[in-house]
């Protein structure tokens, strides 16, 4: 193109050198005194002379006009938003077709480097609402993307792209998922942080880098355990009781029942362990209804001391038993929003408790009082208490703090789990702390009916 454009400059110059040389010719020089051929080699010669001046003016003038394309050329390539100035150059003119060239390239330059924005923005977006952590690692094992999860399971507070992933996680375990040559996955432990299942694959076909999905599978594995745990604990509360039926009954159809004396005691003891069975059943039963939400509950204000009283009816025989004293200091005028029924449910059980675990003699306080927009229940005991590493998991399905006392005491292993669903199923707060000097305080806080 630019050498058109020198041509057709140069035959400009040419046809100019030729009228300059004519007009040279015929006014200033001398023509008698010149042959013909002389006139014709002046008159050439003076042609070569204007035509080399007017080439040369042309190429410095053409030579400044692409130096200035070159330069904005040169300023859109690092700015795309820019563009190289067309100016009064007529349609059609070389420079003026190149410079239009430039401009729709950084035009199109410009659209995808915005759609590339977006689509990262999009990505970016994307991978920031998923529970699963993301990371995308390069061939050196350099991070080119982490998620909110992720930064979560690692501990990072900012985001590192472009350093290396060992420096956030130091899992050897990892890094062989990575340089494996086929997808793969582990369950691993991240340090400081959760139980975390990896899975790493290839970002695309041709490339050495990596993604990695990283999932908590801490709390499935807990809940896995749990599982396990109830199967088991179901299985040998169950077997006890039908054992001692099916044993009492052999024994009774033997011949037993026609002793007096023995068979009575058996009998008793295929009552006894019929009467645990239904318990255990019943509070399976609850349980059930409870985890499905069809324990309807029917939330309205409830007089705590009225309640208190009431519930009291039912644990009254057992603490003149063991000649444990129960007292009670609730406000007449406290009430909470709560079901009675359920409320009911929760003073038995926790009461009726509190009064088993106590030593013979000893005492038991229910005591209520406001707790800002709540209101904090407390039953009190000068029993030996729970030690710290059973408090946290006293409310689990079964879980005994003392096996043995608790299937003497005549304990399901399921009433304080019940409490548990009960009071949050109602809005509310259940807990347990150690009671000064001896003893257990079991707490429940309800929402206050008079807030």
């Amino acid at each position: 193109m630019i050498l058109r454009v020198r041509a057709r400059l140069l035959l400009v110059a040419v046809a100019l050198s030729l009228v300059a040389g004519g007009v040279y010719a015929l006014f200033v020089t001398d023509l008698t005194a010149l042959s013909m051929s002389g006139k014709v080699l002046a008159l050439m010669i003076l042609a070569f002379v204007i035509a080399m001046i007017a080439g040369a003016a042309v190429y410095l003038v053409l030579r400044r006009d692409l130096r200035d394309v070159i330069t904005a050329t040169k300023e859109v390539v690092r700015d795309t938003t820019r563009r190289v100035p067309i100016g009064d150059a007529p349609p059609g003119d070389e420079v003026r077709e190149l410079s239009e060239w430039v401009n729709f390239l950084a035009e199109d330059a410009t659209k995808s480097h915005h759609a590339l924005a977006r689509e990262r923005a999009l990505l970016a977006a994307v991978a920031d609402t998923l529970n699963q952590g993301v990371i995308a690692v390069d061939a050196d094992h350099r991070i080119e993307l982490l998620n909110d999860a992720a930064r979560k399971m690692l501990g990072v507070s900012s985001t590192p792209v472009g350093m290396p992933l060992i420096e956030f996680m130091r899992v050897p375990q990892a890094f062989e998922l990575i340089d494996s040559v086929e997808a793969a996955q582990a369950e691993v432990q991240l340090p400081n942080g959760p139980r975390t299942l990896i899975r790493v694959g290839r970002k695309w076909e041709d490339d050495e880098g990596r993604v990695l999905l990283l999932e908590d599978v801490t709390a499935m594995r807990r809940l896995e355990t749990m599982r396990r745990d109830f199967v088991a604990n179901v299985s040998h509360e169950l077997r006890t009781p039908v054992a001692v039926i099916r044993a009492n009954a052999e024994t009774l159809l033997a011949g037993a029942k026609d002793d007096p004396v023995m068979g009575a005691k058996l009998i008793d003891a295929v009552h006894r362990n019929s009467e645990r069975l239904a318990r255990i059943l019943a509070d399976l039963l609850d349980l059930s209804r409870l985890d499905a939400g069809q324990y309807r509950m029917e939330v309205s204000p409830v007089a705590l001391a009225a309640l208190c009283e009431q519930s009291l009816t039912a644990i009254e025989p057992q603490a003149a038993a063991r000649q444990v004293e129960v007292k009670v200091a609730i406000p007449s005028d406290l009430s909470v929003k709560a079901d009675a029924k359920a409320l009911d449910q929760i003073f038995v059980n926790l009461i009726d408790n509190a009064v088993k675990y106590t030593k013979a003699g000893g005492h038991v306080w229910v005591e209520a009082r406001p707790d800002g927009d709540r209101v904090r229940i407390e039953i009190r005991d000068d029993g030996p208490g729970i030690a710290d590493k059973h408090r946290e998991r006293v409310f689990e399905r079964f879980y005994r703090a003392d096996p043995s006392r608790s299937r003497e005491a005549g304990g399901t292993g399921l009433g304080l789990s019940i409490v548990k669903h009960l009071v949050e199923s109602m809005g509310g707060e259940v807990g347990v702390e150690p009671n000064t000097p001896n003893g257990s305080i079991f707490w429940v806080r309800l929402r206050s009916a008079s807030k």
